[in-house]
């Protein structure tokens, strides 16, 4: 049973050991190369409480724990002990940034560059973690290697929170850097296990862009949706029909998200926008990657002016939102849209109330967080969906709640091809047709 040294936290750590462990590898798992972890640390990971109550993981990490293939590395005696006798290093540390997308973490280069630099290490490091472009040369000339080196491997994540396990074992498409002329064994029989239905190899450099580029794609299609919708409302016309017409040319990606509704939200995306945008500053070419994070900001406070039409204004309303999380199914309120309309509507006088079914427990100074949503929706004068939750999907999710004005403002979507129902009695309205 091969086995690997993973150094990491939160959902990418959490997801790739569950990953790993399913494959067949032994994992020895370490939270942190800054600072030497505790117990505690290894035992919240190994639990799945860091992973954003990401299906599955929970259950596999217990099962690998209770098998012995998921083992802590606590101290500088266990780190040694491993990376002598490990077929690779992983860091697999998600990246954390400001609310712009400018990167705020330093564990996934620090932990790149210790494992780079460390003459205890049999095997080669796998890099996982969102990398700025340029990263793993630069660590390679750090570390005093040649740029060819077969040490470093840089295999940018691919995951879908809710859907993170199954991406993860089976993947549409892996992208593989690496600058050597042959990959490594241990990284071969990696990849054998996955198996890719596309593998595409390239160099670091370039395997760094692909990730920058697919998600400023897709934010560049959400931001393109989400405007192009609003002038079709403007004119009169019906922003569903006009997307569904881009989107059947088949030039067009069929599961390019063109489709009206939030504006992008999460780190990864506002992340790589950013990183293209600082990027291509120096050489003229940072319009395009501004324009797209412009377009976004400015959709994001689209419902301040729908509701300040509805409302007569919002100071002193009250104003509940159904959801705060940034996408449907997930408990993290990281980035979330739903947060920065909050705090705008405080800002601007409103009362806010919230009900969320599973958002992760977080100081709110803005927010007025309720158990229940009859609670929340009691005194308010307008309820804003702002993500899509499936126990909102439930007709009798509604019923016995009586706000103020039965008022639904969707920022999710048109009503038609929305997974809530609008209740008896209420009026439905969203940023295209208000």
């Amino acid at each position: 049973m091969p086995d690997v040294l993973l150094v990491g936290d939160w959902h990418l750590a959490s997801v790739t050991a569950a990953g790993l462990t399913r494959l067949g590898y032994t994992v020895h798992l370490r939270p942190d190369a800054l600072e030497t972890p505790d117990r505690a640390a290894f035992d919240t990971l190994a639990r799945g409480h860091r992973c954003g109550d990401e299906p599955e993981v929970a259950r596999i990490l217990a099962a690998a724990r209770e098998k012995g293939t998921l083992r802590p590395v606590l101290d500088e005696a266990q780190v040694a002990e491993v990376l002598r006798h490990a077929d690779m290093s992983l860091v697999v540390h998600d990246t954390g940034t400001a609310a712009d997308g400018t990167v705020t973490d330093p564990r996934p280069v620090a932990a790149l560059r210790q494992l780079l630099g460390d003459h205890r290490r049999r095997g080669p490091v796998v890099v996982a973690s969102q990398l700025r472009a340029g990263t793993c040369d630069a660590a390679l000339a750090d570390a005093a290697l040649p740029a060819d080196s077969p040490d470093l491997i840089h295999i940018p994540e691919n995951l879908r929170l809710g859907r993170a396990v199954s991406d993860f074992l089976h993947p549409a498409r892996t992208v593989v850097g690496f600058n050597s002329p042959h990959l490594p064994e241990a990284v071969r029989d990696l990849l054998d296990r996955l198996g890719s239905r596309d593998e595409l190899h390239m160099r670091l450099v370039e395997a760094e862009l692909v990730k920058h580029g697919t998600n400023t794609y897709l934010a560049l299609c959400i931001t393109l949706a989400n405007d192009l919708g609003t002038v079709a409302g403007h004119l009169g016309a019906d922003p569903v029909t006009v997307l569904d017409g881009v989107r059947a040319d088949e030039r067009v990606a069929a599961g390019a998200p063109l489709r009206p509704g939030e504006p992008y939200a999460g780190a990864t995306l506002h992340r790589d926008v950013r990183a293209l945008v600082e990027h291509g500053e120096p050489i003229g070419r940072d319009g395009l990657f501004r324009a797209v994070a412009h377009a976004n900001a400015v959709h994001a406070l689209a419902p301040l002016a729908a509701l300040d039409k509805h409302l007569e204004g919002v100071a002193e309303r009250t104003v509940c939102l159904l959801g705060l999380t940034y996408k449907p199914g997930v408990s993290t309120l990281r980035d979330s849209a739903a947060l920065r309309l909050a705090d705008e509507l405080h800002a601007q006088g409103a009362r806010v109330t919230a009900y969320d079914p599973i958002a992760e427990t977080a100081d709110l100074p803005d927010v007025q967080r309720r158990t229940t949503f009859t609670e929340a929706a009691a005194d308010a004068d307008c309820v804003v969906l702002t993500v899509e939750h499936p126990a909102f999907t439930d007709p009798a999710f509604f019923e016995s709640v009586t706000p103020r004005h039965a008022l639904l403002l969707r920022l999710t979507g048109a009503e038609r091809r929305s997974r809530v129902p609008t209740p008896h009695g209420w009026r439905s309205v969203d940023l295209w047709n208000s």
